[in-house]
């Protein structure tokens, strides 16, 4: 079998996810894998036409495709996605028709089932069959456990590249009518009130409906509006994961991404991101400047700040990026003020101004939602794998630690001997029945004590 596999670290062969394609390759010596470096020379990809075109007809040759990436912020890494637009672009639909494709990553487990769906979702509308992808933990390779795992995946997937059928059908296509919204925007409201908005922008020319929409909202908000345009601003390379800022110093690149989050994104109380869907997504411009965000390490950075959507696309049809779009305002502790699309555009210029509406009233009044899942779940998830990770991510540590977000174990001796107790009574027949009553009427109290005083 002839394997291609789509590289998308920008670490390329040095990355931990190679080291998983590494054993395959020595425990399958009998097949072939090619490796595409997608991820390590998306710069020269995308200027080369001639070697894009050679890379196409690589994988033209493919009995399967094999995409091999770690996840970076709940998807692909920017340059993977980048790649992904191109192949969307360039290539001929039926190019890769029939072709069975799977994906492997690595990761600490923080929304990876995001970055495969995506994965799955993209492989379908390129035409390929898909086998659902292995996600393993970035230390598994070196356990037994993760490689006999690791083996039995490969094993599957060289049973069905031989023509073998699947168990689970194809992703739905996306059935995108383009609708054009061209209401004319508000009257422009006057700007006031020392809290701002930052609106990143990531419209190209041809985004109409989106420029009419950042308009709209724009003239309808009565904050002062900051218009951060993603399409000049200089971003020489998306996130390398060199780890250089787990220390707390500066990214390596010298570009214009630091001035612009510290200056413009980090100081404002709002965020608007305003994109349009490219393949699933957003833009891989949008998602390297996301990427970026991790030169501040696992910390809340954005957290107690309001955050809201302008999206051009077909959302309602998009789990996955709505998904990722929730978890990301969870996650970062900030409060939903909601997201507006395209999708109906008789009613969108009032979704915008009832968007600028609920702004200005967080603005009067912040508050925020607590947490679901999503969010709770992500963040205990980092305070594991910083505190077990605490003498490389020395930054991050200082931060969980004079934040109070190491809370578990808990340090409440007088809490502990309680459930110590409460463990001892209810052994005790005579006593169980007692002590959960107990337990109910002290919780109840404590509510009512509540009430009483509001």
């Amino acid at each position: 079998m002839n394997i291609i596999v789509i590289n998308g670290s920008p670490n390329g062969l040095r990355g931990v996810t190679a080291q998983s394609v590494n054993y395959l390759v020595q425990r399958f010596p009998e097949h072939d894998f090619e490796v595409i470096e997608a991820g390590r020379r998306i710069r020269r990809i995308e200027r080369d036409r001639e070697l894009f075109d050679s890379l196409v007809q690589q994988l033209a040759r493919a009995d399967a495709v094999l995409w091999a990436f770690p996840v970076y912020v709940m998807l692909v890494p920017a340059q993977l996605k980048r790649f992904i637009e191109l192949l969307c672009e360039r290539s001929e639909p039926s190019l890769l028709a029939g072709k069975l494709a799977t994906a492997i990553s690595t990761s600490a487990h923080h929304y990876d089932h995001t970055a495969h769906d995506y994965l799955q979702a993209v492989s379908c509308d390129l035409g390929m069959r898909y086998l659902r992808g292995f996600s393993a933990a970035s230390e598994d390779l070196l356990g037994e456990e993760g490689r006999r795992d690791l083996e039995g995946f490969a094993r599957e997937l060289l049973h069905h590249a031989a023509g073998a059928p699947l168990v689970e059908s194809s992703v739905a296509p996306v059935v995108d009518a383009s609708p054009v919204y061209d209401d004319p925007a508000p009257a422009a409201v006057a700007k006031d009130g020392e809290r701002r908005v930052v609106i990143i922008d990531d419209s190209e020319p041809g985004d109409l409906n989106l420029q009419r929409m950042i308009t709209a909202f724009d003239n309808s908000v009565s904050l002062p509006v900051d218009r951060l345009r993603l399409r000049t601003l200089r971003l020489d390379g998306g996130c390398l994961g060199c780890m250089r800022c787990a220390d707390g110093d500066a990214c390596g690149y010298k570009d214009e991404y630091e001035a612009a989050f510290e200056g413009r994104v980090k100081t404002a109380d709002v965020i608007i991101y305003a994109g349009a869907v490219r393949d699933r997504f957003l833009s891989a411009r949008m998602k390297l400047f996301i990427d970026r965000y991790f030169s501040n390490g696992h910390r809340p950075i954005l957290a107690g700040k309001a955050v809201g959507y302008l999206l051009s696309g077909p959302l309602r049809q998009l789990a996955t990026l709505r998904e990722v779009l929730e978890a990301h305002v969870e996650v970062g502790g900030c409060q939903h003020l909601g997201t507006v699309t395209d999708e109906q555009p008789a009613s969108t210029t009032g979704r915008l101004v009832a968007l600028a509406g609920a702004t200005e009233r967080w603005a009067a009044q912040p508050w925020q939602r607590p947490a679901t899942f999503r969010g709770v779940g992500a963040c205990k998830n980092f305070r594991d794998l910083v505190y077990s990770n605490r003498g490389v991510l020395s930054a991050d540590h200082r931060y969980y630690r004079d934040h109070g977000l190491y809370d578990y174990p808990s340090r409440d001796l007088l809490a502990g001997l309680f459930q110590v107790a409460l463990l001892f009574c209810k052994r005790i027949p005579g006593l169980k029945r007692r002590v959960e009553r107990a337990m109910l009427d002290g919780r109840m109290r404590a509510y009512e004590r509540v009430l009483r005083a509001g």
